[in-house]
C-alpha cells in the first residue's frame, strides 16, 4: 500500500477510536473497559504501593504531574497548540484526582471506583487513537492519567485522625 493511503486509514481509525471513546462516556459502557483495566493494572500498581510510604492520593497526585510533563514534551515536539489545552486540563484535573483516590478503606473506595472506572474505559480508546497517529508522548500522558486513576485502596487512613467504624445501632 502507499504511505499516503496507511496515513488516510489510521487517521480514520484514530476518529473512529475517539467517537467510540465518547459513545462509552455518554452510554455508560466505559465501566467493563475501564474495570478490566484496573483489574490488570492492579497487581503491579499494588507492589509498587507496598514500598512506598506515599499515600494512594499523593501517588495519583505525582502520577498526574507525570502525565502533565508528558503532555508538555508532546506539545514542545509536536508543536500542537491543542497540547497546550491538554496540559491545562490535566493540570487542573489533579485536584479532582487527587479526590477520587483520597479514600484508602477498601470498601469505601469502591464507591468512587464507578466513576474512575468510567474515566479510565474513555481514556483507552483515546490513547489508542494517539498512538495510531503516532503522538507517542501525549498516548503516554493519557496511559499516565489511567495509572493515576487504577492506584488500589488498602493503606492508611484518608483523613489523618479520622478512623472508619460502623455506624452504632440504636435499638
Amino acid at each position: 500500500m502507499r504511505p499516503a493511503v496507511v496515513d488516510l486509514v489510521t487517521s480514520a481509525l484514530a476518529v473512529g477510536l475517539v467517537v467510540v471513546a465518547f459513545v462509552q462516556l455518554v452510554t455508560g459502557r466505559g465501566l467493563g473497559l475501564g474495570y478490566a483495566l484496573r483489574s490488570a493494572l492492579e497487581p503491579a500498581l499494588s507492589s509498587i504501593r507496598a514500598s512506598s510510604p506515599l499515600s494512594r492520593a499523593e501517588l495519583a497526585d505525582r502520577t498526574m504531574l507525570v502525565a502533565a510533563a508528558l503532555a508538555v514534551a508532546g506539545t514542545v515536539v509536536h508543536r500542537s497548540p491543542v497540547g497546550v489545552v491538554l496540559v491545562v486540563m490535566l493540570l487542573g484535573a489533579r485536584p479532582l484526582v487527587r479526590r477520587a483516590t483520597r479514600e484508602e478503606h477498601k470498601l469505601l473506595a469502591v464507591a468512587s471506583s464507578f466513576s474512575t472506572d468510567l474515566v479510565i474505559g474513555f481514556y483507552v480508546p483515546m490513547t489508542l487513537a494517539q498512538v495510531l497517529m503516532r503522538s507517542y508522548l501525549f498516548a503516554a500522558s493519557m496511559a499516565a492519567v489511567m495509572v493515576a486513576l487504577c492506584w488500589p485502596a488498602g493503606g492508611g487512613e484518608s483523613v489523618p485522625g479520622r478512623r472508619w467504624r460502623l455506624a452504632p445501632v440504636t435499638g
